[in-house]
């Protein structure tokens, strides 16, 4: 007889933290959502574990580690080889997310909200408090202090909500409940000194970097500011070497490139080969050395126009894809500069915690914690992907089938759930009661029998769904 027993998947909720009080408490709130590099992987914390959903396969795994207590946020590295994890108490933990193995444990003193890895990999950041911390990313081997701290920012005045990396991890970003968002440098860049961006009557929900597009000099040229009442600010910087006669003076040697090369069959760039080295090393130099002496202006606004709060955004750089999630449980996606309304949708009546969206921009996951809802819906094709909920007010019961491929669970929301055990999600829902269930057992592998509090026992048929 085999003894070692193996977690292989939760059954009973796909997202959040399952409670018997109903609670909104920030023990019961649940984490963030994310996916992994190729946009085809979610990843989900349930309580204090993280479930891994492939939404391919449509299948569920559970990584074997758990946190101390209920997890807040989660951060994966770009290449998908080590996980962060940090619960309600500020506890961390570094996985290693293939293996599934805790490679190291820390704690910090300070309340942390989000965290992220930087683009390059090499560093990742915390919110502490009113500050962000930039920590070096340890290896995989285990180490007897792998966690060494980069350096503190500060300047902001209240707790951090959201943390942004520029593309070449030169730059970091953070914005604050009260409206600010301030930007900083990795590393010490003589002459900088550290923007402040503010134009936010209420708090900011979260700010992003626009996409680098070729021929910028590999410059920061727009952020997006989004605040809780539905305001999108879009900052321009602009440099003190910026004019109109090197723009002109551009312009003319680019003509006279294509003319050489017309007429004479060459390339052209010989005769400017000086001008390209320039432009070359410019564009190799890192982002943050250009914003010295950069200055910021918020150039335009616009507004969502709906009566209720942001609670969730996202941003696809790639895409220039904006995800909007509403305490009202609509959802809107927009494009961005233009602020063009591409989608809306209302997926529930419940406040939507975290939103993500994948690389290619095509898949929409969003959570909400008080209802355990899971949903990653597709806008091109207007179709669900997954749609989970788990119990309303925790779980009573529970009886395994005789063939060992169902799993039914009896809620205090008077509801029997049925999981498929392969694939670790609920295909059926069965509202019969009017009152907790206190007991359910499988009188074959097609009838459920069920007891309630309001007096009364179902048998419910499998094939028909039924009772």
């Amino acid at each position: 007889m085999k003894f070692n027993y193996k977690l292989h998947r939760l059954c009973g909720s796909a997202y959040g933290v399952p409670n018997a009080t109903n609670t909104t408490s920030s023990s019961t709130s649940g984490g963030n959502i994310l996916y992994t590099s190729s946009g085809n992987v979610l990843l989900s914390p349930v309580s204090n574990r993280v479930q891994v959903i492939d939404l391919l396969t449509h299948t569920a795994t559970t990584l074997s580690c758990e946190a101390r207590s209920n997890i807040k946020t989660i951060a994966l590295s770009p290449d998908d080889r080590l996980l962060l994890i940090v619960d309600v108490d500020n506890h961390a933990m570094l996985v290693n997310f293939h293996r599934s193995v805790i490679l190291h444990r820390f704690s910090f003193k300070r309340n942390v909200r989000i965290c992220e890895f930087s683009p390059c990999g090499l560093y990742f950041a915390v919110s502490y408090g009113n500050h962000i911390q930039v920590w070096h990313a340890p290896g995989l081997r285990r180490e007897f202090a792998p966690f060494v701290l980069h350096r503190t920012y500060t300047g902001l005045g209240d707790g951090v909500v959201d943390i942004q990396w520029s593309s070449d991890s030169s730059v970091v970003m953070a914005c604050a409940k009260n409206g600010t968002t301030r930007i900083w440098s990795v590393q010490t860049v003589e002459g900088y000194e550290p923007a402040t961006l503010s134009g936010h009557k209420s708090g900011v929900v979260g700010a992003y970097f626009e996409k680098i597009s070729p021929g910028t000099g590999n410059r920061l040229r727009k952020v997006y500011t989004i605040s809780g009442d539905g305001t999108v600010v879009s900052w321009s910087c602009s440099y003190s070497d910026d004019s109109e006669e090197d723009g002109t003076k551009n312009n003319l040697i680019e003509s006279s490139n294509a003319a050489v090369s017309f007429f004479g069959g060459g390339s052209g760039n010989d005769l400017f080969t000086s001008k390209g080295t320039a432009a070359n090393d410019e564009s190799s130099s890192p982002q943050a050395g250009h914003l010295v002496k950069a200055k910021w202006k918020a150039t335009a606004r616009h507004y969502f126009h709906q009566d209720t709060d942001v609670t969730a955004t996202n941003f696809s750089m790639e895409n220039n894809l904006l995800i909007v999630g509403f305490a009202s449980g609509v959802f809107g996606l927009y494009e961005l500069p233009s602020m063009s309304n591409i989608h809306t949708l209302s997926l529930s009546n419940q406040v939507i915690k975290t939103v993500a969206i994948n690389s290619t921009g095509e898949w929409l996951a969003f959570g909400c914690p008080s209802t355990q809802q899971l949903l990653v819906w597709e806008w091109r094709s207007e179709t669900y992907i997954i749609k989970q909920r788990g119990h309303a007010f925790g779980m009573k019961c529970m009886a395994y089938s005789s063939d060992g491929v169902v799993v039914a669970t009896g809620g205090e929301d008077g509801s029997i759930k049925l999981w498929n055990t392969s694939s670790g999600f609920c295909y059926c829902t069965l509202k019969s009661h009017t009152a907790p269930i206190t007991a359910c057992v499988f009188s074959n592998s097609s009838v459920v029998l069920s007891a309630s509090y309001d007096g009364t026992v179902r048998a419910h048929d499998l094939h028909r769904y039924r009772n």
